[in-house]
């Protein structure tokens, strides 16, 4: 069964930050964690398909096809949108170099 591993606030809708979904399809293990945690689902598609800026994962390589296969021993990472931060760092020189 392919494991689903939840970043940042999804960690928290889910209750964990990892578990198993079956499904041969992102679009089927999603739809099993709909049937577990509707509200982790509504957190990344909306309307069917994914929220802007959510990130999903399959192995390490980005989808954004739902339909994409997945096999018993895959990693689905799902990453929320996230925002802000710090502003870009400015340039400056150290021991000549630009860092």
């Amino acid at each position: 069964m392919p494991t689903v591993k939840l970043f940042a606030n999804l960690r928290k809708v889910a209750g964990t930050k990892e578990l198993p979904a079956a499904g041969t399809t992102l679009e089927e293990v999603l739809s099993e964690l709909r049937k577990r945690n509707p509200p982790l689902v509504d957190a990344i598609l909306e309307d069917g398909t994914l929220r802007p800026h959510v990130v999903i994962t399959i192995n390490g390589q980005i989808t954004i096809d739902l339909n994409a296969s997945v096999m018993e021993q895959d990693v689905v990472a799902i990453f929320p949108p996230i925002a802000g931060g710090a502003s870009p760092p400015s340039f400056r020189r150290m021991n000549g170099w630009m860092v």
